[in-house]
């Protein structure tokens, strides 16, 4: 069941999360950014009401049909969670993430929806993150 609200409908414009290829780190830290802009100085509640606590996910993606039809929703969903977590990457050069997330064991319930667009229209994704109980 959900219970209280502790991160809603945070929205990431013009940007898909990527798990390989040359622009995949470049991709993940300008999602970092954009999601440190929306929290601004209330990132350090969001860190403290997370921390510890059996969450839910919700996540929303908006894709290009011709280019991301086939893009499983795992993949998007681990990019995500790396970058709300302590490290976006586990190479010598470790990005640091969110640490919103900091033990993803206790992530309990996940609600993953892709929807494709045209190729007019503007790619985003957008999360929430509940208090799971």
């Amino acid at each position: 069941m959900k219970g209280d609200v502790l991160l809603q409908n945070i929205k990431v414009s013009e940007l898909v999360p990527l798990s390989t290829g040359k622009k995949a780190k470049e991709t993940k830290l300008l999602i970092r950014e954009a999601v440190l802009t929306k929290l601004g100085k209330n990132i350090s509640n969001v860190q403290k009401r997370c921390t510890g606590k059996p969450l839910s996910l919700s996540i929303i993606f908006y894709l290009h049909k011709a280019k991301y039809s086939k893009k499983d929703l795992s993949s998007l969903f681990d990019v995500i969670v790396k970058i709300l977590g302590d490290e976006m990457s586990t190479k010598k050069d470790a990005l640091k993430g969110l640490e919103i997330i900091t033990d993803p064991s206790l992530i309990c319930r996940i609600i993953l929806e892709k929807n494709l667009i045209k190729k007019d229209a503007k790619e985003e994704f957008s999360f929430s993150i509940y208090e799971w109980g």
